[in-house]
This record gives C-alpha cells, sequence and structure tokens, in this order.
C-alpha cells in the first residue's frame, strides 16, 4: 500500500489518499546565505516515482524580500534555476521572506527567516588514508570548527567534488557516419573536432549531513568527516578537489534536516523516488491554503574551503583505482546490405568510439577497432571545459 505522510517538523499526520494517485506539487530548494553573491533558488515539480526526468519550473517571479525594506528579484538563468539579479548576503537580525508567483498565477509565501548567526568558520579541511568501520580502505575527509561563543550549535555539511577523467582508450581520430547504400557506405576517419581525452566531472553530497553540538562541552566539531572515498573510486585515479560547505542552521531549519534525514538516508531532495513520505517545509500557497507545497527557504552562515591533491599524494607507487567500467576493443563486422551493417549502425548511433585501424581484420571483423564511448570519450563522463578554480 502507497500513502504520504506529511511531516510539519514535530506532529506527523497521515495524509489519505489513493493508493495509485499521484500530486502533482512544487518543489522548492532555496537557499540563502551571508556571503555577498548571486543567491540561488531552485524550482522543479513533483513527478510519479516511474519516470526519471524532473519537470522543471519555469518563467515563475521569485522574490526574496527583508524586513528592512530591501527587496531581490532572481531571474531565470537556466530552466527551473533562478538567480538574484543582483548580489547581495543575508544581515543580522534581518527576516526574509520567499515569495513565488507561477507562470499559471498560483502564490506561494515562505515563513521568514534570518539568520541563526552572523558567520561561521571552518579551522581546517583534513585528508587522510585510513579505513572506515566497515575496515574498508580509503580517503577520509574531515573538519574541524569552534565556535568560543557556544551560538551556532546546529550544522549541515555538504561537498561539491570534481575530478580529472582521462579517457584510457582515446584516440585523436574519429570516424564518422556519411552515407550507406545498397553495396556500398561511407564512414571517414577525421581529426576530432572537441577535447574528448581529459574532461573534469562533477558530483555532489548525496547523504543529509546534519550534527547539533548541544550539550557538547563546546561548540566543537574535531575530525567531523564529511566525506569517505573508497580507495577503489576511480574520481580518486588522477587528481581531485573537494568544495566542503559548512552551514549554521537556525533550529527549525536543523529539525527540518534532522527529519528528512529520518525518512532517507540516501537523497537530499524533498520529493523522490526513495522518499515514503511528504514532508512539509515552511512554504505555503496563497492561493489555496490546502495546497501542498514541499521545500524549504533556508536563511543560514556559510563558510567553505577547497582542497586538492593527487592519487600519488596518498598512495605512491600503487596501482590506480579501476576505471569506471571495463574497457575492451570491439571490431565490429562490416559487411552486409544497407541497414545490416554493425559498424555502420554503431557509428550511426553513436554506441561506439573509434580507436584504431584493424590492419589484420580476420573473418566478422571489420575494418575498425571500436571501444565503448566511457573508454574513448570522456565527455560521457563529465566536462571538457577546465573548470575556473582548477589548479595542477
Amino acid at each position: 500500500m502507497c500513502f504520504y505522510i506529511v511531516f510539519n517538523l514535530g506532529c506527523v499526520e497521515p495524509f489519505e489518499g489513493a493508493v495509485d494517485s499521484f500530486e502533482d506539487v512544487l518543489v522548492v530548494n532555496a537557499i540563502i546565505t551571508n556571503q555577498v553573491k548571486r543567491q540561488e533558488i531552485n524550482l522543479t515539480r513533483s513527478y510519479p516515482f516511474e519516470e526519471e526526468e524532473v519537470p522543471l519550473e519555469r518563467n515563475a517571479i521569485v522574490r526574496v524580500s527583508g524586513s528592512d525594506g530591501s527587496s531581490y528579484l532572481f531571474e531565470e538563468t537556466e530552466p527551473g534555476l533562478y538567480k538574484s539579479i543582483q548580489e547581495f548576503g543575508a544581515q543580522m537580525n534581518v527576516e526574509y521572506t520567499l515569495n513565488i508567483e507561477t507562470e499559471n498565477g498560483r502564490v506561494y509565501q515562505s515563513t521568514a527567516m534570518q539568520l541563526p548567526v552572523s558567520s561561521t568558520t571552518i579551522d581546517e579541511v583534513s585528508i587522510e588514508r585510513t579505513f572506515n568501520n566497515e575496515g574498508i580502505e580509503g580517503i577520509a575527509i574531515n573538519v574541524d570548527s569552534f565556535d568560543p561563543s557556544g551560538a551556532s550549535q546546529y550544522y549541515r555539511h555538504d561537498y561539491i567534488e570534481t575530478f580529472k577523467i582521462i579517457a584510457p582508450l582515446w584516440s585523436p581520430f574519429d570516424a564518422v557516419f556519411v552515407i550507406e547504400g545498397i553495396n556500398q557506405y561511407e564512414i571517414p576517419v577525421i581529426l576530432r573536432e572537441q577535447e574528448e581525452r581529459t574532461c573534469y566531472g562533477t558530483n555532489k553530497s548525496g547523504n543529509i549531513n546534519v550534527l547539533s553540538t548541544r550539550g557538547f562541552v563546546e561548540d566543537r566539531l574535531e575530525d567531523y568527516n564529511v566525506r569517505f572515498i573508497n580507495r577503489d573510486d576511480y574520481v580518486l585515479t588522477h587528481r581531485y578537489s573537494i568544495l566542503v560547505q559548512q552551514y549554521v542552521l537556525a533550529p527549525e531549519t536543523f529539525a527540518y534536516y534532522d527529519t528528512l534525514k529520518g525518512l532517507t538516508q540516501s537523497s537530499t531532495t524533498v520529493f523522490s523516488e526513495d522518499q515514503p513520505g511528504f514532508l512539509a517545509g515552511n512554504i505555503f500557497s496563497l492561493t489555496d491554503d490546502e495546497e501542498n507545497v514541499a521545500g524549504y527557504f533556508e536563511v543560514s552562515a556559510l563558510d567553505e574551503q577547497r582542497f586538492f591533491f593527487n592519487w600519488e599524494d596518498y598512495f605512491p607507487g600503487e596501482d590506480l583505482p579501476p576505471y569506471i567500467i571495463p574497457c575492451s576493443f570491439f571490431k565490429p563486422s562490416s559487411s552486409g546490405t544497407i541497414g545490416e551493417r554493425d559498424l555502420v549502425n554503431i557509428i550511426r548511433q553513436g554506441t561506439m568510439r573509434f580507436y584504431d585501424f584493424n590492419t589484420n581484420p580476420q573473418p566478422g571483423e571489420g575494418e575498425y577497432i571500436m571501444v565503448l564511448p566511457e573508454c574513448g570519450d570522456c565527455t560521457v563522463l563529465g566536462s571538457n571545459i577546465i573548470p575556473d578554480f582548477w589548479v595542477e
């Protein structure tokens, strides 16, 4: 039996609906921090569990208003992503309210929120080769932090990791489909038109990492683990960078994330395929007070630090981690007539990449040696644009 549960930061109330019903709700991911920058807000819609693509909320009017009279309009810079037109940072003792009007005229508003502290500081990000509780060897990324005033108490840690990818079976040449006839075909080999050997992959933290120091002797974090990477994870193969983000939360924001963490340990989204209930946040509809809205408007203090390291820094002279997939050579047949030639179909459909010429083809083999896209084209796994922050 399927059902939703509405969690309202303390009370639990069952929400009854048809077993096979689906509720289309607005999903808001909004975090305003004390950093002076273009603040970001993501708007999406809920979606049936069997669907994979998240529907984006387009063409909304988004504004954040402060109790000091300030007002910040947001513009849609890409589908579903709204950025403040001007840079700003949340100020102490100012209450901020999020206002949204969707394209269909529905209006939403958040509870007024304010910064819990003026700032937070990560004292140190440390990197250690170690074993986790399951006896797996890898890299632990830990944080030290201390608030001598004892005012912080409620923390959330996120990270964004970026890593270099080098396609192991890359070739400077590519085979392109031109034409195929009944008795002939044309798939010339040309120089590749873009960088496809070295790329940069990016992952964001996938778990809700919250901690309260209430009850601690001091408002201090020591060697607090925010990321553990198995030594066999291919993200460590070459050069790796992590941006560690520390948020100090308001008590009610901490309660929201702590409840969400209890719902699922594998997602940071408020409406995901593995979440067994519906979590109500601090955003509500002004158009229909019976309408459910998912998500949360957060105003938090943020500090962040970036760290770089190479595989050789912690595993000198040791074998590299296995690549993300096993890589092999394929020599698909080019025999047959129109529509039946494996080599032509593979190149036309883009399911493999050219590696080399098959100079001595055996029976059933074609004239090209091919590899899987992940093995010969790094853009399948990441971006070929060097990040602005990247240093070697």
